[in-house]
């Protein structure tokens, strides 16, 4: 094997099948002598599964046509027929109109990722791959709390610790590290007696650093985010919305406590 160090830029361009096949084959021996690395760039070969799954379907919508390159450049025939004050002015035009039409539809456009919104959509799909992993839905099982409160505290460089949910019926099942486009994020997950699981995610965030408690939900999955101090929260599950509610109030109310 290369005495060459594996850099983390190299393991996620791994990740992505990206390497030289030589240097991916060293990537893979040096995984072999490190199980922490090869279990979280595990976990981020599933959650980028889990993203594909959810997004390919928009690879096969038509083409909108105020995208279509073709028709553009139909109306830009049209348009230059007229001499050049009606070039330049068209072009102004265009210019204000698709302005102010990209900023109104921002939202409508694509997916939400920043804010507590971002950390929505991440929480879903976190949950979408792990709490259904009969196999090995945590990393670290709730006997290793400590451990596991310590690991995320250190990712996240914020003090963070696993609420006790016994009050809802819950009990902590164990969590693992989990990749996002903003960096680390811990996820905790909890079951209770009917078997229904209920994820607490938690990461800090660059914008809303403060948010309100708000209800969200996708594809069956419902949940409630929220952010206080620069530290962002969704609690997730399949479970009816007003226990999530109620959860959610005492994940809020422990970490304000400490």
């Amino acid at each position: 094997m290369s005495e060459t160090p594996v850099t983390e830029a190299e393991l996620q361009a791994h990740v992505d099948g990206r390497l030289p096949p030589e240097r991916s084959a060293e990537v893979e021996a040096w995984l072999a002598d490190h199980p922490d690395e090869a279990r979280r760039l595990s976990s981020y070969r599933s959650q980028r599964d889990a993203l594909r799954a959810a997004l390919d379907p928009v690879l096969d919508e038509p083409l909108p046509p105020a995208l279509d390159l073709r028709i553009g450049e139909s109306a830009r025939r049209r348009w230059t027929v007229g001499g050049r004050p009606l070039v330049a002015a068209s072009a102004a035009g265009l210019l204000l109109l698709g302005g102010a039409g990209g900023w109104t539809l921002r939202d409508w456009s694509a997916p939400p990722s920043v804010g507590t919104a971002g950390l929505a959509r991440e929480a879903i799909s976190s949950f979408a791959v792990y709490a259904s992993d009969s196999t090995r839905p945590v990393e670290l099982a709730a006997d290793h709390q400590r451990a596991l409160d310590g690991w995320f505290s250190e990712r996240l460089s914020r003090p963070v610790s696993a609420p006790n949910l016994e009050a809802a019926g819950l009990h902590l099942i164990g969590g693992r590290l989990v990749a996002s486009e903003h960096g680390p994020a811990g996820l905790y997950l909890y079951r209770n007696a009917a078997g229904e699981s209920v994820a607490l995610y938690v990461r800090p965030m660059e914008v809303e650093k403060t948010d309100r408690m708000t209800s969200r939900g996708e594809k069956g999955v419902r949940g409630w985010t929220w952010a206080d101090d620069g530290l962002g929260f969704g609690v997730f599950g399949s479970a009816p919305d007003g226990y999530l509610h109620d959860t959610a109030n005492l994940v809020r109310a422990q970490f304000r406590k400490a």
